[in-house]
Order: structure tokens, then C-alpha cells, then sequence
């Protein structure tokens, strides 16, 4: 999960307008791809939540209510209230809308404890480690603290095997090229670290490669 600005887009003109009387379901295909190529660009083409690569095929991705329709119908045209999520059922916004549960992993949740890319920074509640892991940060309070298990366990963040493998394998070559340059000398790896900081923001899994390299950097 990374941290999102969405006012580094403008609103979709569908959703500026007045919208008085109407849902999402009320919205015209043309419409709907407004709100999509802005999300998209918003994202950089990655699923606001697991951060892997999405949008490129119509058909690989959807458009998220954080807060479900069902509960929040007010906000189903609410601009701040939507994101790009991937199309995988077992995680991201496909998981979530299957938790309604009364226990385990699909046990029901309140929004207000997930974290909201767009007005919080997951940096200040997660790690995420080189081998894939992901975990919330030592030294939360309570109420932080809960946020970050919910947003991993609602998500799926930390369970999917899939992910952790991916995370994984988008930091093993940041992870070899430190190690073929310590023998070069400390100063070396700080520059290295220092040039592909600036490189990776679109990058699919960009968290867990930029806290693995500002690790090194510390």
C-alpha cells in the first residue's frame, strides 16, 4: 500500500458536476471511464491496496468504493471515496467486500479502522520487510495498532502468498546490486541508493523497495 495524493489529479468531470438524485449505477459507460483513466493516473496503473500492476487490460481491475455502497450509498459518487483496486478475489478491494463475516479473515470491519491511502501514510503504520513480509510497525498505540492489522487482514496484504512473493521478488534486485557494491565501499552503495530512490515511484510494490533502500540509506 502506498501513499496517494489525490490532488495530483484533477475530479473527473462526471463527478464535479451536480450529481443530485443519482448513484453509481446511474453512470454511463463513458462516465465510468472518466472516473478509471483518472484513478489510474492517480496510481500510476497499481492497485491503490496490494500495489501490483494494474489497469492495462480493461478487464484487470475495477473501481473501489472504500466505503461499501451498501452502508455508505452517499458516498458512491464521492470522489474521495474511490480507488482502483486489482481484480483478485482473494485480496484487495474483491476481499473486502466479502467481509461479513462474524470471525476469522472475512469477519466484518468498520472503515474508520483501515487505512486510507489518500489520507493516511502507510509508511507510518506498516513494514514492509526485503523477503516479502509485511507487518505493522513496533510502537503504535492501540488504536494505530488495530488499524494496521485490519487494513493487513481486510486486505489480505500480509497472508497472500502471491504478494509476499512478488514484494519479495521486486526488492531481490535492489538487495543483489547492495551486495555486489559493498565490496566498493559504503559511499558507492549510498549513491546507488540515492539514484534509484528517485526512480521508483511508479514502480509496481514501490513501498517495500523504497523502505528496504532508505533501511540501507539509514
Amino acid at each position: 500500500m502506498h501513499a496517494l495524493d489525490r490532488n495530483t489529479v484533477p475530479t473527473p468531470p462526471c463527478l464535479a458536476a451536480p450529481l443530485a438524485g443519482r448513484g453509481y449505477n446511474h453512470l454511463r459507460g463513458g462516465e465510468k471511464e472518466e472516473i478509471r483513466a483518472s484513478l489510474l493516473d492517480l496510481q500510476k496503473h497499481r492497485c491503490a491496496y496490494c500495489e501490483r500492476r494494474t489497469g492495462e487490460e480493461r478487464d484487470d481491475g475495477h473501481i473501489e468504493h472504500f466505503r461499501s455502497q451498501g452502508g455508505h450509498h452517499h458516498l458512491s459518487l464521492a470522489w474521495t471515496n474511490l480507488f482502483w483496486s486489482c481484480n483478485d478475489e482473494k485480496t484487495c478491494g474483491k476481499h473486502k467486500d466479502k467481509c461479513d463475516r462474524a470471525s476469522g479473515p472475512r469477519a466484518a470491519f468498520d472503515p474508520n479502522d483501515l487505512i486510507d491511502p489518500c489520507q493516511d501514510n502507510p509508511n507510518n503504520f506498516l513494514l514492509f520487510v526485503y523477503d516479502g513480509t509485511v507487518r505493522p510497525l513496533e510502537g503504535l498505540d492501540a488504536v494505530d495498532q488495530r488499524r494496521a492489522q485490519e487494513t493487513l487482514r481486510v486486505f489480505q496484504l500480509a497472508d497472500s502468498a502471491y504478494l509476499r512473493k512478488s514484494r519479495e521478488d521486486a526488492v531481490k534486485p535492489y538487495v543483489g546490486a547492495i551486495d555486489s557494491l559493498l565490496s566498493a565501499g559504503v559511499e558507492l552503495v549510498v549513491r546507488y541508493v540515492q539514484s534509484e530512490i528517485v526512480k521508483i515511484d511508479s514502480a509496481p510494490f514501490a513501498t517495500a523497495i523504497r523502505q528496504y533502500l532508505e533501511g540501507i540509506q539509514a
